[in-house]
């Protein structure tokens, strides 16, 4: 994946993603919230924060809440939102995440929505994202998840690399678990839903030449003549859904005895 063309495209379509109504999903974002269990007492780290949107929303429950994302542009469109929104306990930082730069121990709580689909080294920002989560803190991450049918799986991939030219892989529901498991994280709670995208909006939400859009008719075409892939298709006044798997994932960062520190005797 070029770097540069991931941070041009996330640049120049920031203002479109910002309004984008899967960004904007207030119920979502409730949602997460609960989930993390975001307190008054939290200092949030939001990785890969995107506009902000998760992350102002933290900014209303939380004492403090820190937006690292790789997007000039993107952390731009947070900092003038937070801004209109009189919201000073929120700051934005223009970072690559895979080298977050905080001090270790620095936050309560550490989330990622949306976005370890873009991450070709998941592993190192994972990292990243527990080395900063203070001992006993939470670490959560919510994103898409592959299809089950490997088939179907191959071909939404296809679907999405053709529409978003910075998506890199759609993680399985193992994935995100072994990255708990393999950082010695406790596991608290795992939960799977379904989303339903509108096809159409969500072919809009980056910019994209014509001939890209021309593709990704005709690779429509192709999955709603095979019954398999179809089936992950549904019409609703109107609209073509697109049904999309979720996985929102958290743990606890193990405070560690003294001996096993080794600092007793």
């Amino acid at each position: 994946m070029n770097t540069r063309l991931v941070i041009a495209q996330f640049d120049e379509g920031a203002e479109h993603f910002d309004s984008w109504s899967v960004t904007r999903d207030e119920k979502m974002l409730r949602g997460l919230a609960e989930f993390c269990g975001v307190t008054q007492e939290d200092e949030l780290l939001d990785v890969a924060c995107g506009t902000g949107a998760f992350a102002l929303h933290a900014a209303t429950l939380a004492r403090s809440v820190t937006g690292v994302d790789i997007s000039a542009g993107m952390i731009a469109v947070a900092r003038k939102n937070a801004s209109e929104r009189g919201l000073d306990n929120a700051r934005f930082v223009h970072r690559n995440v895979e080298n977050l730069g905080f001090e270790d121990d620095t936050f309560s709580m550490v989330v990622s929505r949306s976005a370890f689909h873009h991450m070709a080294r998941h592993r190192e920002v994972f990292a990243g994202m527990v080395r900063c989560c203070r001992p006993g803190g939470v670490v959560c991450i919510q994103d898409i998840m592959a299809y089950d049918e490997e088939k179907t799986d191959r071909f939404f991939e296809r679907m999405e690399i053709l529409v978003d030219r910075s998506h890199h892989r759609t993680y399985t529901k193992r994935d995100f678990f072994d990255l708990y498991r393999d950082s010695g994280m406790k596991l608290e709670a795992l939960f799977e839903s379904e989303s339903l995208l509108d096809f159409h909006d969500y072919v809009g939400h980056v910019a994209q030449a014509s001939e890209i859009r021309r593709e990704t008719a005709r690779l429509l075409d192709e999955g709603l003549a095979d019954p398999d892939i179809a089936s992950s298709f549904v019409e609703r006044d109107g609209r073509l859904l697109w049904k999309r798997r979720v996985c929102t994932i958290k743990g606890r960062k193990i405070v560690q005895s003294r001996k096993s520190r080794g600092e007793g005797n």
